[in-house]
């Protein structure tokens, strides 16, 4: 999509959503300008008037205080107008910001993991904030802009040549030159803008980066290393930056000396014309602040190219994720699904990254009688496998189905009511203890976060805290042990009564004891819970009804593990490397 086209549909959604207060602006802008241009045509009147003599001196006031009068009339007039104009018009811009942030994140929300495994975090966050920030600014400095120097610049210039053709030409002479100059030099900015807006967000990735993984950073004494990279980072929009400010101001010293020499000549023949009487003192008064009021008006011609460009960079980076397909969605036929889980099956599961085939013909099928678990080696596909059954990806070729109900018809919702992953990469939010347990069941009571923090065995070290559940837990649980933010985020699954459970590696850091008294209260949920477990320890699977053995995307091995021992294959290897010789399976 060109950028121009994006830059139209951001100009649509106030006239589609705002036409009201878009209205009232534009009528607002008419009124500021005609107004403040008719300033200079009345001062020009009473200097003329004053020169007549004939001037009564038994009059109470003067023409200047006349002019005087009428000119804080009309300013303040043009300032009720231009209060309007300004009030209306961040309306409509923040009205417009706020729907592109929440389109923005709503569409962040539902993209495919696919598409975050290819974008970094901070790029998105740039976009989201930067970006948005640049749209919403254009549309004072851009939209209404345009409708302003145009009433300004067209009233201006009528009102010049019906003082003197000549003189009123050679007034306005500045006018283009300086809007060819300004929108050029504001033009030449628009790849430095969109390289200055890529660099803040390698910038952002640094010390987003740097921040998250402080304590790593700190253990190997790398805080040098990681200074000199963000300088860097740091020069870099800095010279970018530099770049623009040379470029501003040259502009603006060019603009300003071609107005001087432009001023310069009106005020000579002006002053040869009043000498000559062909024109008066007061005409050549307006004329001189007519120029002076147009000034401002001209500069900002190079301001509107500037923001329209500025404007065309930030939507067309915001659309390149607004207009991203979604891959993982509802189907015409999806259905609701809110039935017991009597079998969750695996057939011919194929799936790639790409070119990168990493899952291959996978085949199992779990229910409440029959637990799984799955163990291999790093990079086997374990983890890729747990997050195909709730579907977090398409797959390439294959099947899953939910009592036979392949879960590419299921509503998305549903499925994800019933299927509750546990993931490795568990998140904590920077918030408390209660509202972490319950982020999956937002309307839990007391005594179910209790319940759930209980079986999961984290109860106890929350209620010896002063504040309790309603401790903070720290930036993503920084204050806890790898084991307690496992099990703060098993109590999750307790809390959320899914009818299949998938564990993925999710309780490596919890002791062999207080993993297996968890598996206890998950078999005590109720019959309807299908349980599939992934991990690299053997004794977290070891007591599941059939456990598949995993390497290079294929099931090489598979059945219980008394079984898989007496084959004596990878699965019996791995065994003998993790468990002490002397243990005896029962």
């Amino acid at each position: 999509m060109s950028i121009s086209r994006n830059l139209v549909r951001i100009i649509k959604i106030p006239l589609r959503d705002n036409k009201r207060d878009l209205a009232i602006s534009i009528i607002a802008i008419i009124f500021t300008a005609s107004l403040q241009m008719s300033i200079p045509y009345y001062l020009g009147l009473s200097i003329d008037k004053a020169f007549e003599g004939n001037i009564q001196q038994d009059l109470s006031i003067t023409p200047f205080i006349q002019v005087g009068i009428l000119v804080f009339v009309l300013s303040f007039a043009r300032g009720v107008f231009h209060y309007f104009h300004m009030f209306t018009g961040e309306k409509i811009g923040q009205s417009i910001a706020f729907k592109l942030r929440k389109s923005y994140f709503d569409k962040l929300q539902n993209l495919s993991f696919s598409f975050h495994d290819t974008v970094h975090t901070g790029d998105l966050i740039t976009k989201g904030i930067i970006d948005i920030e640049g749209v919403r600014l254009f549309v004072n400095t851009g939209i209404l802009r345009f409708f302003l120097l145009g009433i300004f610049i067209l009233t201006g210039a009528v009102l010049v040549l019906r003082i003197d053709l000549i003189l009123g030409m050679l007034a306005l002479s500045y006018i283009p030159f300086i809007g060819i100059v300004s929108s050029v030099t504001r033009l030449s900015l628009r790849q430095n803008w969109i390289r200055l807006q890529a660099q803040l967000g390698i910038l952002t990735r640094v010390m987003d980066e740097n921040l998250s993984g402080v304590r790593l950073v700190r253990s190997f004494m790398r805080q040098k290393y990681e200074l000199q990279k963000f300088s860097i980072a740091s020069s870099v929009v800095r010279k970018t930056t530099f770049k623009q400010i040379f470029i501003k101001s040259t502009s603006v010293s060019i603009n300003s000396f071609m107005f001087l020499i432009s001023m310069s000549l009106v005020i000579y023949f002006g002053a040869l014309g009043v000498v000559d009487q062909t024109i008066t003192i007061g005409e050549l008064a307006a004329l001189i602040a007519f120029m002076s009021i147009l000034q401002g008006p001209v500069r900002h011609i190079g301001q509107l190219v500037n923001s329209i460009a500025r404007a065309s960079a930030a939507s067309a980076r915001l659309y390149d994720v607004l207009d991203q397909s979604v891959d993982v969605k509802n189907n015409e036929k999806s259905i609701k699904f809110n039935d017991p889980v009597e079998e969750i099956k695996i057939e011919n599961l194929c799936f790639s990254y790409g070119k990168n085939e990493v899952l291959k013909n996978i085949s199992f099928s779990a229910n409440p009688k029959h637990s799984v678990g799955i163990v291999g080696p790093p990079g086997a596909g374990k983890t890729t496998l747990s997050r195909l059954l709730p579907r977090f990806y398409n797959l390439n070729s294959g099947r899953i189905l939910l009592n036979g109900i392949n879960i590419e018809d299921i509503n998305l919702g549903h499925l994800r009511n019933s299927i509750n992953l546990v993931d490795q990469d568990l998140f904590l939010f920077s918030d408390t203890f209660r509202e972490n347990v319950r982020f999956g069941k937002p309307t839990a009571d007391q005594e179910e976060i209790k319940s759930s923090t209980l079986k999961a065995h984290i109860y106890n070290h929350i209620d010896k805290l002063p504040e309790r559940f309603e401790t903070l837990i720290g930036e993503r649980g920084v204050q806890l042990s790898g084991g307690q933010r496992q099990r703060l985020s098993v109590s999750r699954t307790f809390l959320y009564h899914s009818k299949v459970v998938i564990f993925d590696d999710s309780t490596s850091a919890i002791d062999t004891q207080t993993e297996k008294e968890i598996r206890e209260e998950m078999n005590e949920l109720g019959e309807n819970i299908s349980l599939i477990v992934i991990a690299h320890r053997i004794s977290s699977v070891m007591n599941l009804d059939e456990i598949l053995y995993l390497d290079n995307g294929t099931i090489l091995e598979r059945g219980s593990h008394k079984e898989l021992i007496k084959l004596n294959g990878k699965y019996a290897s791995l065994y003998k490397m993790q468990i002490n010789p002397e243990l005896r399976v029962k």
